[in-house]
């Protein structure tokens, strides 16, 4: 087997030198949104007014369905139900009604039918283990339940399935701007740009680190 040594030593350095730094937590992504450009600001405010709160309506999925997935998701990536909750399943739903996703694993089903058989096919388990509808469950056995499969314990298309959830919703919640500050991204570079900077060096607008036991640096 071929191993690039090189490569490995440069992901190795590159990782021990980022655990080496904490991102400043008062930096604040969204408090550069007068900097942008209409069409920046706009794009912005469209995620932040159409992809938040606590309610969700459904179009692609049924309500049934929509339940099923909304669960699943709070249990992989908990959020408060607040005006900040990020509507992950909600996003998920407009992309399949509008059949803008095109991936599928192996034989199985491409996306918009591989979900609805996922959700049958997790409630119908559910019931088959336990006795009982998805519903009736608590917290922690939903919990139990969700982790169950997505360790690969008992089903490998409700794996796959799960996987594939958690893989789309991480993407469409890291990518909200509601979650920038939490991975120190400072948002669009427009109309600025950015500066040709040498390694570990930003902008001035960009977030700042502070490595550990030592001093901030930007």
């Amino acid at each position: 087997m071929f191993v690039d040594w090189q490569l490995l030593a440069i992901i190795a350095y590159t990782y021990t030198y980022l655990m080496s730094y904490e991102l400043n937590k008062t930096y604040n992504s969204l408090g550069r949104f007068e900097k942008w450009d209409a069409e920046t600001q706009k794009a912005v405010s469209d995620r932040l007014k159409d992809e938040t709160r606590a309610d969700t309506n459904f179009i692609f999925f049924s309500p049934f369905e929509g339940e099923i997935l909304e669960t699943l998701i709070d249990i992989l990536i908990p959020q408060k139900k607040d005006d900040n909750y990020i509507k992950i399943p909600a996003v998920i739903d407009r992309k399949l009604a509008n059949g803008k996703s095109g991936v599928r694993y192996g034989l199985d089903s491409w996306t918009q039918e591989f979900y609805k058989t996922g959700l049958a096919e997790f409630s119908r388990k559910a019931k088959e283990i336990y006795g009982k509808p998805l519903e009736d469950f608590r917290a922690e056995q939903l919990n139990k339940f969700a982790t169950k499969f997505l360790k690969k314990d008992g089903s490998d298309f409700l794996n796959r399935f799960m996987r594939k959830v958690l893989a789309d919703a991480t993407v469409i919640y890291y990518s909200h701007p509601l979650s920038w500050n939490q991975i120190g991204f400072p948002g669009p570079a427009y109309p600025e740009g950015y500066a040709y900077l040498d390694c570990g060096e930003a902008d001035a607008w960009e977030p700042k680190y502070t490595k550990k036991d030592e001093k901030e640096y930007s």
